[in-house]
């Protein structure tokens, strides 16, 4: 295991069709009267809508900002003003004066102009890189000429659109990341079929819930009862003749199945990538969220741990955890980010892609520690390498760019370390509190967050204008050959 301890998935969401953002359809509002009078503002209306289900996919702000402004400048508005905050998007722009009494505004002072002013709600959805890739192919198809009322009926195809595959394969997916994690660690066939049935459980627990508008601390705080509850079966049943089964199976390695699935380690990663990009706002409301959501974690594994042990079942959770060989470490990062898109609905060229890009990450990583030690600096080389290879080669192309980086930093991000930190700052029923060492566990978690970060944002930066000139050297080729 890397020292920035287990890999981490985001957060574990529902996977069933998620409802619609907006009830309301471009369609349905124009046939009711209630779209922007002018074309600027139905413009202004169309972009908002594309930064809004990019923004609620968990793409960064920064490039929500950029694609709102390329669909804005496409159709001509000038001068517009994008304001992203973790709950909201605010667009506006001036419209263009009209001369008043023959005489133009510039030379009067005046303003005849009306402002135009959208606003959209972001609400958390669950990732579909399918509706991603074709949002990109519309906004693509916008800059180059797309009619605005073509691009309206399109957007709201692509909102409306089923997932590419049925719902249960993603929660498959997702279900599956903690047995992958498990792979670091043991090859123990108990242990990762455990790992499974815990995943599909939490996954279903966590969509039950959202479906009934539980606060996302109450979710984590349920599950983690329920990883409690399942560590102290597993245990309570080894303890029996007739179920050699369970013999001798660590309580931690059982836990750390679910705990993965839990764990905010990509939004922590989100936040520092955020406040790279300038967006602090943002980036402190989703760190504020990612403190919650561990919270929520610890809470609800202190609590339970507390009431196993009035029933006799003293559990202890360690953060000293066995690894496996390289070849199997490697081939756990790989399964946890293919999991990890089979859950985003992702199509297979994104999946293999991030496989790609999971193995170059942790090869990043793995040799500049053993090269030159420590966990900040390789995690931020392994981000870099990664992010560097994968926007050269989705670059001119519409796949999601960015959620296949994050799918490939999945075996680096610190979500069990930012885990580990919290729960040695509170302590449990067995080990006493150690704010000094839960300090100093936080600390580098936070390190190593903002070194992923970096490395991705300087990864992405550096990869697009290396993308543009390769892709120019088959056209460069062409045309000496037909000179």
């Amino acid at each position: 295991m890397s020292e920035n301890g287990v890999p981490a998935a985001p957060q574990a969401a529902p996977v069933d069709p998620p409802s619609e953002i907006d009830g309301d359809s471009l369609s349905e509002l124009g046939r009711r009267g209630e779209l922007p009078a002018t074309a600027g503002g139905a413009a202004l209306e169309l972009a908002m809508r594309i930064g809004d289900l990019l923004q609620s996919s968990g793409q960064s702000a920064n490039d929500t900002v950029v694609v709102i402004r390329r669909v804005c400048q496409a159709y001509g508005l000038r001068r517009v003003q994008v304001d992203i905050t973790s709950t909201s998007i605010v667009g506006s722009y001036l419209e263009p004066a009209q001369p008043v009494d023959g005489v133009t505004p510039s030379t009067t002072g005046r303003l005849s102009g009306q402002p135009v002013t959208s606003m959209r709600m972001v609400e958390p959805a669950h990732q579909d890189l399918a509706k991603t890739a074709a949002l990109n192919r519309l906004v693509s198809d916008v800059v180059k000429g797309e009619s605005l009322s073509r691009a309206m009926q399109r957007f709201d195809q692509i909102r409306a659109a089923r997932p590419p595959y049925p719902s249960w394969v993603a929660t498959l997916g997702n279900a599956s990341i903690g047995m992958a994690v498990q792979l670091l660690h043991t090859t123990n066939p108990v242990v990762l079929a455990l790992a499974l049935v815990m995943g599909i459980a939490l996954n279903r627990l966590l969509n039950f819930l959202a479906r009934r508008s539980m606060p996302v601390f109450f979710q984590q705080l349920a599950g983690g009862w329920l990883i409690v509850v399942v560590t102290a079966a597993t245990s309570w049943a080894g303890t029996w003749e007739w179920t050699s089964l369970f013999h001798g199976l660590a309580p931690t390695l059982i836990a750390v199945g679910g705990v993965v699935q839990l764990v905010a380690g990509m939004k922590f990663v989100s936040a520092g990538q955020d406040a790279i990009d300038g967006f602090y706002l943002t980036a402190t409301a989703r760190l504020l969220q990612v403190i919650m959501l561990t919270a929520g974690i610890v809470a609800g594994l202190v609590s339970g741990l507390t009431v196993a042990a009035r029933f006799g079942f003293f559990i202890f959770l360690s953060s000293n955890i066995p690894t496996n060989p390289m070849p199997l470490r490697y081939t756990a990062v790989i399964l946890a980010g293919v999991c990890f898109m089979v859950g985003a609905f992702a199509d297979w060229q994104t999946i293999i892609l991030t496989a790609g890009g999971s193995a170059l990450a942790w090869f990043g990583y793995t040799a500049s520690q053993a090269a030159i030690g420590g966990t900040v600096t390789p995690s931020f080389i392994g981000a870099l390498l990664a992010a560097v290879v994968v926007t050269m080669l989705v670059r001119r192309t519409s796949k999601p760019g960015f959620a296949i980086v994050n799918g490939a930093l999945i075996g680096l991000v610190p979500g069990m370390r930012l885990y580990n930190g919290l729960l040695q700052m509170v302590g449990t029923n067995v080990v006493p509190a150690d704010p000094s060492q839960g300090g100093s566990a936080l600390l580098v978690a936070a390190g190593v967050a903002l070194a992923l970060a970096a490395g991705a944002s300087l990864g992405i930066y550096i990869g697009r204008p290396v993308g543009d000139r390769i892709m120019k050297l088959p056209q460069t080729w062409i045309r000496r050959l037909a000179a």
